[in-house]
């Protein structure tokens, strides 16, 4: 979920080429929810901000909620990251470097397998059960 249209494609251009499937673009909370329900991913990657379209932090809780969906917020606001911590994994940091978007891809996997994940990508940072930020695994 990103209001910017660009930055989306370039966003899904790198996940399509690190071998992911992109299930769809949303600008919306309604759009993601509709995508949500229709194709379950395995991760949502979610601005914070949408403008007019909305919070993405009410999205992922929604999904959360909802359809039992992880999400990590991809966002150049980490305070506001910090402070929904029950309703994501962590927070990329905007902005970032293809290679850290596919890096926080395995991390991610790698928590909901429940496997301890390997070394972070510069701006990844997780929430922990108690809702911190932590820097490292």
């Amino acid at each position: 979920m990103e209001d910017d249209g660009l930055l989306a494609a370039k966003l899904g251009l790198t996940l399509e080429d690190g071998g992911h499937e992109v299930v769809g673009y949303a600008t919306t909370v309604k759009a993601a929810m509709d995508l949500a329900q229709r194709h379950r991913p395995a991760l949502t990657l979610m601005d914070i901000d949408l403008g007019p379209g909305g919070s993405g932090i009410a999205a992922a809780r929604g999904m959360k909620k909802h359809f039992g969906l992880v999400s990590l917020f991809v966002t150049e606001q980490p305070d506001r990251a910090r402070l929904a911590a029950d309703a994501a994994l962590g927070f990329l940091a905007k902005p970032y470097a293809a290679g850290a978007v596919l890096h926080s891809i395995r991390v991610a996997a790698s928590i909901m397998a429940n496997e301890p994940p390997d070394e972070l990508p510069d701006g990844l940072m997780l929430f922990t059960e108690a809702g911190m930020v932590r820097a490292d695994p």
